[in-house]
């Protein structure tokens, strides 16, 4: 697979919420990777997950229904 999955990332804030967002997503196919973030909180890391853009509104639909919360959503060319 040669597609990147950078582009789209939503921040989601500890890596075992990232964890359930990424298993969420892969129950629908669609591929994902954890990431920390650049910025950070004065509790730690934030971590979230990078997605094809194509995706964006899945991933969104996907993790709203999961009860995942989305601390900051990045789109395209904002990385």
């Amino acid at each position: 697979m040669t597609e990147r999955h950078g582009g789209c990332s939503a921040e989601i804030g500890s890596v075992t919420q990232a964890m359930r967002a990424q298993d969420a997503l892969a129950s629908a196919a669609i591929p994902s990777k954890i990431i920390k973030s650049q910025s950070s909180s004065r509790h730690g890391c934030i971590y979230g997950i990078s997605f094809s853009c194509r995706q964006e509104n899945n991933v969104r639909a996907i993790l709203e229904s999961s009860r995942i919360p989305v601390r900051h959503w990045t789109s395209g060319g904002d990385l």
